[in-house]
């Protein structure tokens, strides 16, 4: 391997005659195998493991440097890098030595061993003026030195460090890549992420300004670039892509930048007069910029020539890129060059005499060549077929260095087709799952590998910080899920989903939804599979639980449906990416279970216990299907209405049929919160009856009848969609919206269906969900419509003419309403639509109606002061209040239950005759008759049941049927013919409203 050099030098050793050399000599060097110079340090790496410093002399007068040997016992010296007045070496071994200054007697130089750096093996080094990094092969980045401007990535407050310091920022980023400049630090990440700190005076940060950071910051504008190699000068960072390209930002001053100006750049910008060649190698010295091009040998060189540096016989200043192709003979030929260096004002390059044509990204790696412990399949596949008594250590060593460590797990299964992993971001993870499963399909027959994959994941999930940089440092957060598939025994399964939830839920809760973005991007079927896995750790916890409800059980319960909840509420915010049924769990049953035994045997202490643990499950809704959410809100209701009836709180309602809207209003006026927890008790004015719970849903049925009828005008109706929805703020000033609030929240709380013909829109802003385009499509089918088809026209001249501006008119008086500022003057256009929908549907539902709506939420909360409501989904609420219109009329027959009569019964068979010849309508009507509603409450008509019983009248053709609403009790008379029950039970249908015949 031979070696070119030229610039400011007087290595007389090395063949230099003539300080500051201007042109390149060449040297024939078979031995050398790395270099490293900086302020007059050389420092020569031979093949054989060895070292040589040459140091300049203290006298101008004496022109040669004189060389000494560098001494680092039983070690193999692989690699050097100089600072202003210190030396790293780095060993095979993985060990780094520094000494501080070139010792003056001695022939010898006896570098220290850094201590603090003996963990794992370090394979990369850098050098800055008076700072130094290192990264180890477990990904760990370590710095010490001066920290003066915030090189080493802490506060300044700490002016120094003399030994190495973990760079904690940047825990769990599978770096490829360091480097130093004079007082500023910049590291690479596998998928081109680039990090910079320390010093910024002239932009060398690339961060748009001049402020020093004390801590790594992301170089935005160079996200999807493909960066892998960074090279850094005194003030000013060279960037190299895959493609080829070179980015270069900070001082300008010499032209270092290649701009074709002195000018200096706050952030990274393309070096254009490079930009027809495909760059391989990039080197910057203090103030000059080299840049090789493999496939034809041509060197460029910009920046400072003042001693030389640039290699074209010149001393001057070179503003662009210049190849030096005609002064430097072998540049003619392709690939000959190996490395090329830049330091201080020297420039340097090794070549060979043998033209090699292969390209690799790992050729632009730093010159150790090295990279962090990331699996592939050649290490997989050694682990696999290496025989278990034969370097079993090694072996264990590898596992648990790439296993236990987040940095090595996020950079080992990179999707690299089409350069996918570049593209990381909150939303693109760069992961190929296939990779995953590829490995798992290898390793799962190894027991020894699958015991110490195990046991590495373990240690490697406690160390996980709470807040990583960036989305690279989150992949691990998906692939320890694929990986737990590796598992056989429930315990491991446990164990290690539970050290996984905890360091999900330690996440800061930006990192947290960075998260769940990443999560909700990947397919379906993986985001299935994370579901099914907590939910399977969720039913163990909830067996455990039930059979010893301590501390430790009910925390690890809490903890994994946290996680289930946090998956649950990012598939509704991705539009159900899965069906809810998917998060249910059944086992919470068997908590109602043990309350059940707990009630029979009388054991109260045992029945409070779990009361607590189920009442503290609300804040999971996603666990229970909705029958299992109904039983919640019904158990707190009867915890708070036991309470009420004990402290002799009463609710009575007494109304008259013919005021009772009225009645109901005055009712709700006079009325403290405290008194509408307990149960509520109508009474019809010179009716008789006791309520249990038929009154009230009559009371609810007319009720709300009469309040959302056309003529209270309380409401707007929409004809098309036959809905209401409230009036824009101002039309009405009374207290309406906050009663009819009151009234909903009412009759939820009692569990009375009350049909208010509200859109879904209604629930979605009582769960704090925003409508969007579909709720205007459910509401105004018409005005749906049209804005769906402005959404989906092709062209701009249709848009253009229909005039369309950002403005609506008010339904109160007919006037402008703006969507926006200035909205009458903005023209909607094919650019803007979708801006104009969404707020055309925010006025509509939001901000036209923003004060009675308010209203109308403030008493629906008062109405209902059972909490457990907000464990619903919007589709639930609104089911639950308005009742079900899907009807089975043969599944009622199925479900009636008979008192003196039985299925066979004559009278029977000609009710169900008669009944099923009534129109839809009177069917609907018997309902009402027989329950108070029309509509059937949550749960269809497979759960509802009623009872047909016979009173035993003497002459029963004189009688009308009736019924008990609370029991659903149908009273049939014993009719002597199928025409008397015809007559009887249709006029009592017709009439019943009027005669309170129900």
């Amino acid at each position: 391997m031979n070696c070119c050099c030229w610039g400011e030098s007087d290595c007389a050793d090395f063949g230099l005659t003539v300080k500051d050399q201007c042109f390149p000599l060449l040297y024939k060097k078979d031995t050398i195998y790395e270099i490293s110079f900086q302020n007059g340090n050389l420092v020569i790496v031979l093949r054989n493991g060895k070292a040589i410093t040459f140091e300049e002399q203290e006298s101008l007068a004496q022109q040669r440097h004189k060389a000494k040997v560098v001494a680092v016992k039983d070690e193999t010296i692989y690699t050097a890098v100089s600072g202003e007045s210190h030396v790293l070496f780095l060993t095979r071994a993985g060990k780094v030595y520094e000494f501080m200054r070139f010792p003056k007697k001695s022939k010898t130089v006896c570098p220290r061993l850094i201590p603090n750096l003996q963990a794992a093996p370090i394979i990369q080094i850098a050098c800055g003026r008076h700072h130094s990094l290192a990264l180890s092969q477990d990904g760990k980045l370590f710095s010490w030195g001066s920290n003066t401007f915030g090189q080493l990535g802490i506060t300044k407050e700490t002016a120094s460090l003399s030994s190495p310091h973990h760079l904690v920022s940047l825990e769990g980023i599978p770096l490829a890549q360091i480097s130093a400049g004079g007082a500023h630090s910049v590291a690479v990440s596998l998928s081109g992420t680039v990090f910079t700190w320390g010093r910024n005076n002239a932009g060398q940060l690339g961060l748009g300004s001049t402020e020093d950071e004390c801590s790594p910051n992301i170089v935005k504008s160079l996200e999807s670039k493909k960066t892998i190699f960074v090279s850094c000068g005194e003030e000013h960072t060279a960037i190299l892509t895959k493609d080829g390209m070179v980015f270069t930002f900070g001082a300008g001053g010499y032209g270092q930048l290649g701009h074709n100006s002195s000018r200096n750049e706050l952030k990274p910008r393309l070096v254009a007069e490079l930009l027809g060649v495909q760059v391989s190698q990039i080197a910057c010295g203090w103030y000059h910029t080299i840049a090789y091009v493999c496939t034809t040998g041509n060197l460029y060189m910009f920046g400072c020539g003042l001693q030389g540096q640039l290699g074209n016989r010149k001393r001057c200043n070179q503003l662009v890129p210049l190849t030096t192709k005609k002064y430097i003979r072998f540049c003619k030929v392709p690939n000959l060059i190996k490395r090329i260096h830049a330091g201080g004002n020297q420039s340097m390059i090794i070549y060979s005499e043998v033209e090699n044509c292969s390209i690799s990204e790992g050729q632009f790696a730093n010159s150790t060549g090295k990279r962090i412990a990331i699996l592939n399949d050649t290490t997989v596949q050694k682990w696999i077929t290496s025989p278990c008594d034969k370097k079993k250590n090694k072996r264990k060593r590898e596992i648990d260095i790439t296993f236990s460590s987040a940095s090595c797990l996020n950079g080992s299964f990179l999707e690299t087709s089409n350069d996918q992993h570049f593209k990381t971001s909150p939303v693109e993870l760069g992961v190929d799952m296939s990779a995953v499963n590829r490995f798992i399909g290898k390793v799962k027959q190894c027991p020894y590998i699958l015991n110490q994959v195990k046991k590495s994941v373990k240690k490697m999930l406690e160390s996980l910080t709470d807040s990583p940089i960036c989305a690279e440092a989150l992949r691990v957060y998906l692939i320890v899920p694929e990986l737990l598939r590796l598992l056989n025994e429930e315990y491991d399964i446990s164990l290690l989903t539970d050290l996984l939830s905890n360091a999900i839920l330690q996440l800061k809760k930006d990192k947290r939804k960075m998260f769940v973005s990443l999560l909700i991007a990947f397919p379906t079927s993986y985001f299935m599979m994370f579901v099914n896995l907590y939910q399977r750790v969720s039913k163990q916890c909830f067996e455990k639980t039930v059979d010893e409800c301590s501390e430790n059980n009910v925390n690890q319960l809490k903890m994994t449906l946290q996680i289930l909840q946090i998956l649950y509420q990012a598939n509704l915010d991705a539009g159900l990416k899965i069906q809810e049924h998917n998060f249910y769990v059944p086992e919470v049953a068997f908590i109602f279970q043990v309350m059940c035994r707990s009630i029979i045997l009388g054991n109260r202490n045992t029945l409070l216990k779990y009361l607590d643990l189920l009442l503290s499950l609300k804040v999971f809704p996603c666990i229970f299907d909705t029958g299992g959410k109904v039983q919640m809100f019904l158990t707190d209701r009867t915890a708070i209405t036991s309470k009420m009836m004990i402290e002799g709180m009463d609710n009575s309602l007494p109304v008259r049929r013919e005021n009772i809207l009225q009645d109901a209003f005055h009712f709700l006026r006079r009325s403290s919160p405290n008194n509408f927890q307990a149960p509520l008790q109508v009474s019809f004015s010179r009716e008789q009856g006791i309520d249990q719970g038929g009154l009230s849903q009559e009371f609810f049925t007319l009720v709300t009848k009469e309040l959302c009828a056309p003529e209270a005008n309380i409401f707007k109706h929409y004809e098309d969609s036959r809905l209401i929805w409230f009036h824009e703020d101002g039309y009405r000033t009374g207290d309406e919206y906050h009663l009819a609030g009151e009234i909903c929240g009412l009759a939820l709380y009692n569990r009375c269906v009350a049909d208010f013909h509200f859109p879904l829109a209604l629930y979605k802003k009582l769960l704090n969900i925003r409508p969007a385009l579909e709720d205007m499509h459910e509401l105004s089918p018409t005005e749906g419509r049209c804005l769906q088809g402005l959404l989906d026209e092709d062209y701009d001249d249709v848009i253009d003419r229909l005039m369309l501006d950002f403005t609506k008119l008010s339904t109160n008086d007919g006037s402008v309403a703006e969507l926006i500022p200035d909205g009458e003057a903005t023209p909607v256009t094919r650019h803007n639509r979708k801006q104009y929908v969404d707020a055309y549907v925010d006025y509509v539902f939001n901000s036209s109606v923003k004060k009675n709506f308010e209203d109308f939420a403030y008493g629906f909360k008062k109405g209902c002061s059972n909490v457990m409501w907000a464990m619903f989904v919007p589709v639930e609420l609104m089911a639950i209040i308005h009742g079900n219109t899907v009807y089975d009329w043969e599944q009622l027959e199925k479900n009636a239950k008979y008192i003196g009569y039985d299925v066979s019964s004559e009278v029977i068979k000609n009710f169900w005759t008669v009944f099923h010849d009534l129109s839809e309508e009177m069917k609907k009507r018997f309902l009402a008759f027989l329950t108070g509603s029309d509509r059937i409450p949550v749960g269809g008509m497979e759960k509802f049941t009623f009872t047909i019983c016979n009173q035993g009248f003497l002459y029963s053709d004189l009688f009308y049927p009736s019924a008990n609403t609370c029991a659903r009790i149908l009273y049939l008379p014993c009719y002597s013919s199928i025409e008397a029950l015809r007559i009887r039970l249709q006029h009592a249908l017709q009439f019943f409203e009027e005669f309170g015949l129900a």
